[in-house]
């Protein structure tokens, strides 16, 4: 799998000079993020944006690593046939067109297989978005150029995906919206030759992997797919797609795959501790919160603390509604915070700090409650609901750098300015406390550590 992942050399088979083009994007994402030797092919042109460009494989000066295929479905299986005559061995299509169409497009895939069988090649996808890697920055990928510059960044967040444009659209999101750092992400489309079993096979030995995402239709090797995950010793968020009738019905015209039936693919999950994920906004959210509070131990019993308290009820609600509790604050704790409270006001779970904030002023209040919080053995995790505006995000880390080392899980909901939620999330993030801009979503990543 490493050649697919770390190549060497890669050549790209159909590159187009057309900036609206998918053969356009694949040439120009390695131009700009691949560091070894590249090789574009396509007979009409000689060069393409300054580089040299190759009429065939046969003419290139070396066998490269990894092939990228990029042209209509009908031509690839005598680009395979070059491949094989070359002597390349792994092989990724992002083309469209084959066993996800129906009949026609599955002959065609057939052919496919027939001719790697015969040549020995690794197909990776058809019908996929390619892959990108976070930690070399190589984009294999037909993603528009403008959406991973300057955003890509390195982690510890590898991705599995199952699809070809929702894979682009998610990683897009993930990028822009600067979710977490990514070791790799790969789309795997409609699973000719790679399978989501290579892949975690291929993550069990990759040190720099702490969490890993998945999406998938259907599991391509039940037996294999137990092992890897249960090898890989790492936790793995999700998303099932077709669990219902007719969501198995679109999976089918999606990438080909059969669903299975929901409720033993359900208990096999459960099985092997999948974290499970019912959209892709959950998933990153998970993955976000496993990654950043790495090593933390929580339970279900929660300290909530807020500057209002509608906002302390809305909390508990939602606790309670994912099988979690108020913690009982020790008397020790209530005791500590007594100190910072008004006389007229006795602190309690769900704690409301704003006759707090105006009486003891705030790095004292934030300080004394967060201190209190994090020591008392009956608080598993701590949800803190806070208004932001400039002055917040200013001195965010003077307030919140106690809550770095903590070990039990703290989620934070920002509310107000929107346009400082952002830069509010970035200083909070950097000390390992995942912020969320609703209130479901931080208690469902709460839910994480309930044990």
């Amino acid at each position: 799998m490493d050649k697919f992942i770390n190549p060497e050399s890669v050549a790209v088979i159909g590159v187009s000079a057309d900036p609206h083009r998918l053969g356009y994007s694949v040439f120009s994402n390695l131009k700009d993020s691949f560091s070894g030797r590249f090789y574009p092919v396509n007979p009409k042109y000689d060069r393409v944006d300054g580089l040299p460009c190759w009429p065939d494989l046969a003419s290139l000066p070396e066998t490269p690593d990894l092939a990228i295929v990029i042209v209509p479905a009908a031509a690839a299986p005598a680009v395979l046939e070059e491949c094989g005559r070359k002597g390349i061995t792994r092989v990724q299509i992002q083309s469209a067109g084959f066993s996800e169409v129906g009949p026609a497009g599955r002959a065609i895939q057939d052919r496919c297989d027939e001719v790697a069988a015969r040549y020995g090649l690794r197909i990776w996808g058809p019908n996929c978005m390619g892959m990108v890697n976070g930690q070399t920055g190589l984009v294999a990928s037909f993603m528009r150029p403008d959406i991973w510059r300057d955003k890509l960044k390195p982690g510890n967040v590898s991705l599995i995906v199952q699809s070809g444009m929702l894979a682009a659209g998610f990683l897009m999101q993930v990028l822009s919206d600067g979710y977490f750092g990514l070791r790799v992400a790969c789309s795997i489309g409609n699973r000719a030759g790679v399978t989501e079993c290579d892949l975690l096979e291929y993550l069990v030995d990759d040190p720099l992997t702490e969490a890993v995402g998945l999406y998938l239709e259907s599991v391509a090797d039940v037996p294999r797919f137990r092992e890897a995950v249960s090898r890989l010793g790492r936790p793995v968020v999700l998303l099932k797609g077709g669990t219902s009738a007719e969501g198995a019905k679109a999976a089918r015209s999606h990438t080909a795959s059969l669903a299975g039936n929901a409720e033993l693919a359900e208990g096999f999950f459960r099985q092997l501790g999948l974290i499970r994920a019912h959209d892709f906004v959950e998933m990153m959210d998970l993955l976000k919160a496993l990654v950043l509070w790495r090593g933390r131990k929580g339970g279900r019993r929660i300290a909530i603390i807020t500057g209002s308290g509608a906002a302390g009820i809305v909390a508990s609600d939602h606790l309670s509604r994912q099988g979690m509790t108020l913690a009982d604050l020790s008397p020790a704790t209530v005791e500590a915070l007594k100190t910072v409270y008004p006389p007229w006001m006795g602190p309690e779970n769900p704690l409301d700090l704003f006759p707090a904030l105006g009486h003891s002023g705030p790095i004292t209040v934030y300080q004394t409650v967060f201190k209190a919080l994090l020591e008392d053995p009956g608080v598993d995790g701590i949800f803190m609901q806070t208004f932001v505006d400039a002055r917040i995000v200013k001195h965010a880390r003077k307030f919140m750098d106690i809550l770095q080392n903590s070990s039990k899980p703290v989620v934070i909901w920002p509310m107000g300015d929107a346009a400082w939620f952002k830069p509010f999330r970035d200083e909070v993030e950097g000390l390992g406390l995942p912020a969320y801009p609703e209130i479901s979503r931080c208690i469902s990543a709460l839910r994480l550590m309930v044990g």
